[in-house]
């Protein structure tokens, strides 16, 4: 999904993003959609019915940049009453990590209306599920080796064109707190490359007007 275009710039905490073809000083304006269309929870996919082809590829729907998330699953009361969907949105990731390589999904591309980035971990085997992330002040050991990144953006299930992408500005590391979707318990971790840039483009991908009323 990632791919590096410049590097070294300077300290920033607020991701932008271009359309390749646009000029850098022009901010790309997009529509604001809900994640499903009955603005639910969790959408339905078929591949999850019973007697559905266990072969079946998952319903991904991988994010664009065409549009920007909105805001109206965005409080803690609805995560905190998210019941079983975070660990259905979770077995949802896995499957899409491994049927397109992803190593970052987003919460509306398994039909979750939250916002939560889900993060592919090599070592273990699993991906981990970062549900609300909001961005924390830098360690002092993590500042003098941060530094901001042009990363250009496409989805996983796209055909390479270069007109699909968009171009984003991103820290290459963040310090981030969330709620960890596994234990349901607060947790707070240094992320660098792609998982940073995973978690700011979730961040991206959502209206300023939900992370106004989570963070």
């Amino acid at each position: 999904m990632f791919a590096r275009a410049t590097a070294a710039l300077t300290t920033l905490f607020a991701s932008s993003r271009w359309l390749l073809d646009a000029p850098l000083d022009g901010l790309l304006h997009v529509p604001v959609v809900s994640v499903n269309d009955d603005d639910g929870l969790l959408s339905v996919w078929p591949s999850e019915a019973y007697g559905a082809d266990p072969d079946a590829v998952p319903e991904c729907e991988f994010f664009n940049s065409s549009v920007v998330y909105s805001a109206s699953l965005c409080s803690m009361f609805t995560i905190a009453r998210a019941a079983s969907a975070p660990q259905i949105a979770l077995e949802r990731a896995l499957r899409c990590s491994g049927a397109f390589g992803a190593e970052c999904i987003l919460s509306p591309e398994v039909g979750l209306g939250l916002p939560a980035a889900f993060l592919y971990d090599h070592a273990a085997g699993k991906v981990d599920m970062l549900i609300a992330p909001r961005l924390l002040p830098l360690l002092e050991a993590e500042r003098e080796d941060n530094h901001v990144q042009h990363v250009r953006v496409a989805p996983p299930d796209g055909d390479g064109n270069p007109f699909a992408t968009a171009t984003y500005t991103f820290n290459k590391t963040i310090y981030t707190e969330y709620l960890d979707g596994a234990t349901r318990t607060m947790a707070t971790r240094a992320l660098r490359g792609e998982a940073a840039w995973c978690v700011q483009l979730l961040r991206d991908a959502f209206e300023p007007a939900c992370w106004a009323k989570l963070d």
